[in-house]
């Protein structure tokens, strides 16, 4: 009976501080954020500056939740539309952790072509975004787990080491010399990969210990991008580590 009173006494003294704090004026900070989007046009051949697409005039923020635990997206897409022209717009404020991207779309809604996608945890407040479109290039995007090299049994993180990264490498089939490689935090299990030309390509993904590969990664074949701003998706990589 005795540790009974006591936990009546301690929720009655629990519901006491939680009733003084709710009254006291001080709720609890907010979480929600604004995203301010700046898009550009640009030939990735030369690095020459480009203008809106002609026929396509709006550009659309578009929301899409992130569960990072899971590695699936959630929810409904949540969009604001601004003019091409104003070449930024700010969004809405929302609450979450979402992926961030811009579509520049015509009056029906039929894109043109869509930027990377951006995490965002609104809970670390307000984000600009700069965002170029490519009229020759596109990218890779990815999600993956870390996995047992020979069992496939589960991994994480932590196990790759430290300063735990992914890292992918893209060969372009019809000129080997040309390479593009890109690093993401491991630990965020999705990336997309910086712009490369449109074309089709030979990619390594593997898993990195300050900045050393560790196992041999996994090897994709005739993966191909195209433009303007082509955003082609690898699906879910299982890398291997001994």
């Amino acid at each position: 009976m005795k540790n009974l009173a006591l936990g009546a006494l301690l929720a009655a003294a629990s519901s006491f501080t939680a009733a003084c704090t709710i009254s006291s004026g001080n709720p609890p900070p907010a979480t929600d954020a604004v995203v301010t989007a700046r898009w550009s046009f640009s030939h990735f051949a030369d690095k020459t500056a480009r203008s809106c697409p002609v026929g396509y005039p709006f550009a659309t923020v578009v929301w899409q939740g992130w569960d990072p635990v899971n590695n699936v997206r959630t929810g409904t897409q949540v969009t604001d539309r601004f003019p091409c022209s104003d070449m930024h717009g700010t969004t809405a404020p929302l609450d979450g952790i979402f992926l961030v991207w811009v579509q520049i779309e015509n009056a029906a809604g039929t894109p043109y072509a869509q930027s990377e996608e951006t995490y965002v945890d609104t809970a670390d407040g307000d984000v600009t975004l700069n965002l170029d479109i490519w009229d020759d290039a596109g990218q890779f995007f990815l999600t993956w787990d870390i996995v047992r090299e020979g069992s496939n049994a589960p991994l994480t993180c932590a196990d790759v080491g430290p300063n735990a990264k992914v890292g992918t490498s893209a060969t372009l089939a019809t000129d080997t010399a040309v390479l593009f490689a890109d690093n993401f935090p491991c630990n965020h299990y999705y990336g997309t990969t910086d712009p490369v030309l449109a074309g089709r390509y030979t990619l390594t993904v593997q898993a990195l210990a300050n900045d050393l590969a560790i196992g041999h990664g996994i090897t994709l074949t005739n993966k191909t991008v195209t433009s303007p701003n082509g955003l082609t998706d690898l699906g879910h990589v299982l890398i291997p580590i001994p």
